[in-house]
C-alpha cells in the first residue's frame, strides 16, 4: 500500500473511533438535565438533613440565649429547651424543662429552622404516648402532604410532665399552732395561660378535727374539712388553685413574674404529719392524673420533620 493509501486508512480508523465517542457524548448531553436534577436533589437533601440536625441540637442540648429566657420571652435571642444547671453553669443536655416547653412558640422554632423550610415537631411520652409539645409551620402542626422530600430526626430526652415548684416536707404537729412558710413560686400571665397549679398534700393522722390549712397568697385553698371527717383522714388531698373559684388574687397574673407565698398551718399531735407540694402541670390536666409520680423523670421521644417549602 502506497503512502496515500496508508493515510486514508488511518483517517478511516479515526472516524470509526469517533463514532462511539460521539454517541456517548450525545447520550450524556441528552441526560444532562436528569443528572443535574439528581445532583441538585442530593444537595438539597444534605442541606435539609443538616438543618434538621442543627435545629434538634440547638433545642435539646442548649438552654437558649439567655439561659433563663422562659422568665421573660421578650429577651429571647435563641430558644433552647434544656434545663440549666446553675452550679456547673452548663445546660443539662437532653433534660428538658417544663417551663421552656410551655413557653416556646411555633415561630420561635421556625426562626431556628429558617423561613425556607417547613417543619413539624412533637415531644411525647414513650410509655404513655402523652404529647407535651406540638409545634409546626402548619396550624395543625402536621407535615405538609405536598412536600417532595421530608427529613425525620428523632431523639430520646428526659422530661417530667409535672414540676414541683414549691414544697414543705416532714411537717409534724407540736400540740400548738404551727405556721410554716414554704418556698414561694413565681407565676405571670404567660405561665397561667399554659400551666395549672395544684396543691398536693400527703398526710398521716390529719383529719378535719385537726386545724390544718394551706394558703396561697393568704387565700385558703386547702381547708381543714378537706382532710375528712369522723376521724377518717383523706390522703392525699389534691386541690386545683383555680382563680375562678378562689378569686384572681390567688395567683399572680401580671406581665412580670411575681412570687406566690405558700403558708401552711398545722395544729395537732406529733403523730400528725404533712408533706405539702405545689405542682405545676400542663393546662387542663385533670385532677385524676395528679400524682407525685408525674413529677418523676421519664423518657420522652422528640421527633422533628423538616422539608423545603
Amino acid at each position: 500500500m502506497d503512502r496515500d493509501s496508508r493515510g486514508y486508512a488511518i483517517s478511516l480508523d479515526l472516524l470509526l473511533a469517533l463514532i462511539p465517542l460521539t454517541l456517548v457524548l450525545g447520550l450524556v448531553a441528552a441526560d444532562m438535565d436528569n443528572f443535574m436534577y439528581e445532583m441538585q436533589d442530593v444537595i438539597y437533601r444534605g442541606s435539609t438533613e443538616r438543618v434538621a440536625a442543627d435545629t434538634m441540637n440547638t433545642l435539646l442540648t442548649t438552654s437558649g440565649d439567655p439561659y433563663n429566657w422562659e422568665n421573660n420571652v421578650s429577651n429571647l435571642k435563641v430558644p433552647g429547651l434544656a434545663k440549666y444547671d446553675t452550679l456547673s453553669q452548663q445546660p443539662d443536655r437532653y433534660y428538658l424543662k417544663p417551663q421552656k416547653i410551655g413557653s416556646i412558640t411555633s415561630q420561635q422554632i421556625q426562626n431556628v429552622v429558617g423561613d425556607q423550610y417547613g417543619y413539624s415537631m412533637n415531644i411525647s411520652s414513650i410509655s404513655t404516648g402523652t404529647n407535651v409539645l406540638m409545634r409546626g409551620t402548619r396550624n395543625d402542626s402536621s407535615v405538609d402532604p405536598a412536600a417532595k422530600d421530608v427529613v425525620r430526626v428523632e431523639r430520646v430526652v428526659l422530661y417530667s410532665a409535672f414540676d414541683i415548684v414549691s414544697q414543705a416536707v416532714n411537717i409534724r404537729g407540736t400540740g400548738t399552732p404551727l405556721i410554716i412558710t414554704a418556698n414561694s413560686f413565681p407565676t405571670n400571665k404567660q405561665y397561667n395561660e399554659v400551666f395549672d397549679y395544684y396543691v398536693y398534700v400527703n398526710s398521716t393522722g390529719v383529719t378535719s378535727v385537726t386545724a390544718a390549712t394551706v394558703d396561697i397568697n393568704s387565700v385558703t385553698v386547702v381547708k381543714s374539712n378537706d382532710f375528712g371527717g369522723g376521724g377518717h383522714p383523706v390522703n392525699p388531698v389534691i386541690k386545683l388553685i383555680d382563680p375562678d373559684e378562689y378569686g384572681s388574687d390567688v395567683l399572680k397574673n401580671e406581665t412580670d413574674f411575681l412570687d406566690n407565698v405558700v403558708t401552711i398551718r398545722l395544729e395537732g399531735s406529733p403523730t400528725d404529719r404533712m408533706n405539702v407540694y405545689i405542682l405545676q402541670v400542663p393546662k387542663g390536666t385533670p385532677e385524676s392524673e395528679i400524682s407525685l409520680k408525674g413529677a418523676e423523670l421519664s423518657k420522652f421521644r422528640a421527633i422533628l420533620y423538616v422539608w423545603v417549602k
